[in-house]
């Protein structure tokens, strides 16, 4: 892993086989909103050296706003703008699709947290309610 870039990872739209259940269920994504995303073929995850170290899922939740059901990066890769890579992805992804806000809803058992609302926070998505939202500007 040494001299990894983010931009070394490369996305895809994942295999069965290869779908890293436990990396996404452990950043807090319900099974599911997981296989919902997947069937939608809205799951993504970021490979590097053939191994998964990453991913997200995102799924419409009307035609104009969508919702990052979930973003993780394995615990080796983090710290090294993957999750930034990944989320830009994602925010394309969605955009592609006709999304002019994504959302990151608060959840019950899980709040959010201090690190990933400044994440968050970096790239533009704002505080609405519980929620964390990102507004879209057009071109």
């Amino acid at each position: 892993m040494s001299g990894f870039s983010a931009r070394d990872a490369k996305i895809y739209r994942p295999y069965t086989d290869e779908v890293p259940w436990d990396l996404l269920e452990a950043a807090g994504g319900e099974e599911n909103a997981l296989r919902e995303v997947l069937a939608l073929n809205l799951l993504r995850v970021a490979k590097y050296d053939d191994q998964v170290v990453g991913g997200y899922g995102i799924r419409p939740l009307t035609p104009t706003r969508f919702e990052l059901v979930t973003l993780t990066v394995a615990e080796a890769y983090r710290r090294k703008g993957l999750g930034r890579w990944l989320l830009g992805h994602a925010i394309g992804l969605a955009e592609s699709r006709g999304a002019r806000e994504i959302v990151v809803r608060a959840q019950k058992h899980q709040p959010h947290d201090r690190a990933r609302s400044s994440f968050l926070a970096g790239v533009g998505f704002s505080t609405d309610g519980s929620d964390l939202l990102l507004t879209l500007m057009p071109e």
